[in-house]
């Protein structure tokens, strides 16, 4: 069976950076580039099993075992289930860890190698692996920003007199030291005008040259 029919063909699927394979309708993996090669086709669990590695969605289960993900062994049954014969494209994400226990994230297309009737399912196709890993660890420190990110939300209770504001404790609290503590609000002092009044009398003829 032919899987590239051209030397042009041939040379751009193994230039290309990201990493490809093409599987048959047994999700047998017949063909690879040289990305695949040197990087996904590296990290398998278990080097020994050969048959087993040329088996994509095994390869998949294998990878959901090694990394404890649910998500990843839950694509591959989806695969399984809708996967063949291939009509339709599909993309999702996987998550592999290197023999330095480093993650790598990946976002996979598996794409229908057409025949030259259109109507026809195909019993080939071509799956690419692009390297989202950069991507992954920005969305993560994104969403730890956010859940940093504290607000005050409903009403307080808060003394008529002293002002000092009630937490969830029961415990009465200065504003400041209530603040401080629910928000990421941090204080300077300062004194207002009509506190210096009130305590410094003497000052007010300052303030009044001033206004």
């Amino acid at each position: 069976m032919r899987h590239v029919t051209s030397d042009l063909e041939r040379l751009s699927f193994h230039s290309i950076t990201h990493q490809l394979i093409i599987v048959d309708h047994d999700w047998i993996i017949q063909s690879c580039n040289r990305a695949w090669q040197q990087e996904l086709g590296q990290l398998l669990p278990n080097p020994d099993a050969n048959s087993t590695h040329r088996h994509y969605l095994h390869l998949l289960e294998a990878w959901a075992l090694q990394g404890k993900n649910a998500n990843m062994a839950l694509v591959a049954q989806n695969l399984k289930e809708r996967g063949t014969p291939f009509s339709r494209n599909h993309t999702y994400d996987i998550c592999v860890y290197t023999v330095y226990n480093e993650e790598r994230w990946f976002r996979v297309e598996l794409t229908p190698l057409s025949h030259t009737n259109s109507n026809l399912d195909t019993d080939l196709a071509l799956i690419a692996h692009m390297d989202i890993t950069e991507q992954k660890k920005t969305e993560r420190q994104l969403k730890k920003a956010l859940s940093d990110v504290r607000t005050l939300r409903g009403l307080l209770p808060i003394c008529a007199v002293c002002k000092q504001i009630k937490d969830e404790e029961e415990h009465w609290n200065s504003v400041e030291s209530y603040l401080e503590k629910h928000t990421h609000a941090e204080f300077t002092h300062d004194i207002c005008p009509e506190c210096i009044r009130r305590l410094y009398p003497k000052y007010s003829n300052i303030l009044d040259k001033r206004s």
